[in-house]
């Protein structure tokens, strides 16, 4: 599949809406969002947030990211990853996080790329190490039904 990317715009929100496809997909993106989540919260959030990116794929859109909590010259942090249904298992996450790799790197100046993924995301957690993330700290929270979850936040060297 041939995957660009550029940035994402009001009017795409609307399509990256609808890719969480249950409440708990939409917990993994964001956990204080209510599913189905209002394009207008993923455009508010996004608006506070550097790079909003999306990926195409003949001009549909495939997926989406940001990054956020940029300390220039150090880090900054992967946020609200999501990929199409239509998209998934066919490229578009790692050209997704390649993409965002090289933004933090110029973009933000970061030295290295963090992130923080649910310990039952087993399929996230996965990926994101064979892309050559590597953990480095726990966080416990809660979800949205009360139960214990872990937030394991990941790194890699850009």
């Amino acid at each position: 599949m041939n995957f660009n990317h550029r940035p994402a715009v009001s009017e795409d929100f609307v399509t990256i809406a609808t890719f969480p496809q249950n409440e708990q997909e939409l917990f993994f993106i964001y956990p204080k969002w209510s599913y189905p989540v209002r394009p207008a919260d993923m455009e508010e959030i996004a608006n506070q947030r550097m790079e909003p990116t999306v990926v195409t794929c003949e001009e549909e859109i495939a997926g989406y990211s940001n990054l956020y909590l940029v300390e220039e010259g150090s880090h900054c942090w992967l946020g609200n990853v999501i990929v199409s249904p239509a998209y998934r298992g066919k490229g578009a996450a790692s050209y997704l996080i390649h993409t965002m790799m090289g933004k933090a790197g110029t973009a933000a100046g970061a030295k290295k790329l963090k992130l923080m993924c649910h310990n039952i995301n087993t399929r996230a957690l996965i990926f994101y190490n064979k892309l050559g993330f590597k953990p480095f700290d726990l966080e416990e929270m809660t979800d949205k039904r009360g139960n214990k979850v872990v937030l394991i936040k990941m790194e890699i060297e850009l």
